[in-house]
C-alpha cells in the first residue's frame, strides 16, 4: 500500500480535474441559459417552419465550417499539454484553413454566379436546386458565424491549458450574451430570417476579440526553439484523424434532421429540430465536464493511475440521469415553453430523453480515448454511428416521421456507446459505464417521483425536481458514500 504521499497524487489529479470542470460547466450553464433564452425567442418569432429551414441551414453551415478547423480544436487540448505542438502551429494551419474556406463559401452569398449549375440538374430536379441556392445568401453568414466560434473555442483551450480558466469562462458567457443582444435586436426590427443569421455573424466577433486580448496577456514562451518551426502540413497530419471525426460527430447529430427536411419537409424538421435543441442544449454539460478535465485525463494516461476517469464518469452520470428522467417527465410542457404550433414537439422530445444517458457517457470516453492518444479509434466510431443514423433514417424517418428520427437518434447512440467502451478497455484506460449510470439512476429515483406526484407545471416541476434530487444525493452522500463512485472525496487506488 502507497504512502499517504503517493496517494495525494491521484487525489489531486482528480481534484484538479473537478475544478476545471466546475468552472467549465459553470460557465458553458451560464451561456446555455443565454442560448436557451436565444433559441425560445427565435423559435417564437420565426415559427416551426422557418424554424426548421434555419436548423437545416444552420447544420449545413455548422458542417462546412469544420474545413476550417480540420480537427485542430480536437488535438489542441492533448498536443499542448504534451507539448506536441505549440500554440503558433494550431493558430498557423486554422488562420490559413480559415482564410480558404471564407473565400470559398462567399460564393454562395451570389446565387447567381451559380446558376449555371442548374443547366446540369435533371429537370425533375431543378426546381429544388434553384430553391437551395436562393438559400445561399442565408448561408454565408451562418458559416462565418460557425467559424469564428470555432476560433473563440480554440483560443479558450489555450488559455484553459495555461490554467487561466476565468478568463474562458468569460469569453464562453460574452460570446453567448453578444449572441442573445443582437439575435433580439434583429428579430425586433423585423427583418426576420435574413437578419438572423447576420445578427449571429457579427456577435461573433466581440468574443473573438476578447479571447485575442485574453491570450496576448497571458503570452507564454514556446517550448520549441525558432528553428524547429512546424509546418502546416505537418499540424493538419497530426489533426487528420479528429478531422475526418469532427465531420462525421457534426453529421451524426444532424442526419435525421437532414433526412426528415427531405423527406418531410420544413415543418416536420422544425418540430424535430425543436426537440433536438432540447438535447443539444443539455449535451454541453458531459462537453464542459469532459473539457474541463481534459488536461487531468491527458497525464493521467501517462501515470497509469484512474481516479480522473472514475470521477468524471461518476459526475457525468449524475447529471445525465436525471436530465433524462425529468424531460421524459416534463417534455410537454417544456416544448410549449417554444410558442405555438410546438406542441407535437414533445413525443420524439420523450423518445430522444433516454438517449441523453449515452449521449453524456459517449462524450466521456470518446475524450479519454483521444487523451490515451489513441484519436485514430475515434473517427472509426463516429463512423460506425453515422452508420447506423443514416440506415436507420432512411427506414424509419419516411413512415414515423420525427418519431422515427428520434428513435433512429436513440438506438445509434446506444451502438456507439457500446463501441466506444469497448475501444476504451481495448486501448487500457477503460473508463467505468455501467455502474455510474445504474447508481445514477438509483438515486434519480426520488426525484422522478416527486415530479411525477406533483403534477405541477413545467418550471415548477423542475424546481421540484432540483431540490428533491439535490437532497437525495446529500442524503446518499452521509449514507452511503461509495454507493455513487465520485460522491466521496476519497480516490482510493484500484477500479471501482
Amino acid at each position: 500500500m502507497g504512502s499517504p504521499a503517493d496517494r495525494s497524487v491521484p487525489r489531486s489529479a482528480a481534484d484538479d480535474a473537478s475544478r476545471g470542470s466546475a468552472i467549465k460547466l459553470g460557465a458553458e450553464l451560464l451561456g446555455r441559459l443565454l442560448a436557451l433564452a436565444t433559441t425560445l425567442l427565435v423559435a417564437r418569432v420565426l415559427g416551426v417552419a422557418d424554424f426548421g429551414l434555419f436548423a437545416v441551414l444552420s447544420g449545413i453551415a455548422v458542417l462546412v465550417a469544420e474545413l476550417s478547423d480540420l480537427g485542430l480544436q480536437g488535438i489542441a487540448v492533448q498536443s499542448l499539454v504534451s507539448g506536441a505542438l505549440p500554440l503558433s502551429a494550431l493558430v498557423r494551419a486554422k488562420a490559413r484553413l480559415t482564410a480558404g474556406l471564407l473565400a470559398i463559401a462567399s460564393v454562395v452569398a451570389f446565387p447567381q454566379a451559380l446558376s449555371w449549375s442548374a443547366a446540369l440538374v435533371p429537370a425533375a430536379w431543378r426546381p429544388s436546386w434553384e430553391a437551395a441556392l436562393g438559400h445561399g445568401p442565408l448561408l454565408f453568414p451562418l458559416v462565418v458565424y460557425s467559424a469564428t466560434s470555432n476560433w473563440t473555442e480554440l483560443l479558450g483551450i489555450a488559455l484553459r491549458v495555461r490554467g487561466r480558466r476565468g478568463l474562458e469562462a468569460a469569453i464562453i458567457v460574452t460570446f453567448r450574451a453578444v449572441g442573445l443582444v443582437l439575435v433580439a435586436a434583429a428579430l425586433w426590427s423585423g427583418t426576420g430570417l435574413r437578419g438572423l443569421v447576420w445578427a449571429l455573424a457579427v456577435s461573433a466577433l466581440p468574443p473573438l476579440a476578447l479571447g485575442v486580448v485574453f491570450l496576448r496577456a497571458n503570452a507564454t514562451s514556446e517550448s520549441r526553439p525558432p528553428r524547429m518551426e512546424i509546418g502546416v502540413g505537418r499540424t493538419l497530419k497530426a489533426s487528420a484523424p479528429l478531422a475526418v471525426n469532427g465531420v462525421l460527430a457534426i453529421l451524426s447529430l444532424r442526419i435525421e434532421l437532414l433526412t426528415l427536411a427531405l423527406f418531410r419537409g420544413s415543418l416536420e424538421a422544425g418540430l424535430f429540430a425543436a426537440a433536438l435543441k432540447v438535447i443539444e442544449l443539455m449535451n454541453v454539460l458531459p462537453a464542459a465536464i469532459a473539457a474541463g478535465a481534459m488536461p487531468a485525463l491527458t497525464r493521467e494516461a501517462a501515470s497509469g493511475a484512474d481516479p480522473v476517469r472514475r470521477r468524471t464518469a461518476a459526475t457525468v452520470a449524475l447529471l445525465a440521469a436525471p436530465a433524462a428522467a425529468g424531460l421524459v417527465l416534463v417534455a410537454p410542457g417544456v416544448v410549449a415553453l417554444l410558442g405555438e404550433g410546438y406542441d407535437a414537439a414533445a413525443v420524439p422530445l420523450r423518445i430522444l430523453a433516454p438517449a441523453l444517458l449515452a449521449l453524456f457517457m459517449n462524450t466521456v470516453l470518446l475524450h479519454a480515448l483521444i487523451a490515451a492518444g489513441r484519436a485514430r479509434r475515434v473517427p472509426v466510431l463516429t463512423a460506425a454511428r453515422v452508420a447506423a443514423a443514416t440506415a436507420l433514417a432512411l427506414v424509419l424517418v419516411p413512415r414515423f416521421g420525427a418519431a422515427g428520427a428520434a428513435a433512429g437518434f436513440l438506438l445509434a447512440e446506444l451502438l456507439l456507446l457500446a463501441l466506444a467502451t469497448r475501444a476504451c478497455a481495448g486501448a487500457g484506460f477503460e473508463v467505468p459505464v455501467a455502474r455510474p449510470l445504474l447508481a445514477a439512476l438509483g438515486v434519480t429515483v426520488p426525484m422522478a417521483a416527486a415530479v411525477a406526484l406533483a403534477g405541477a407545471g413545467t418550471i415548477a416541476s423542475v424546481l421540484v425536481g432540483v431540490v428533491t434530487y439535490g437532497l437525495t444525493l446529500m442524503i446518499a452522500r452521509r449514507l452511503a458514500p461509495r454507493l455513487v463512485p465520485g460522491m466521496t472525496s476519497e480516490a482510493a487506488p484500484g477500479r471501482p
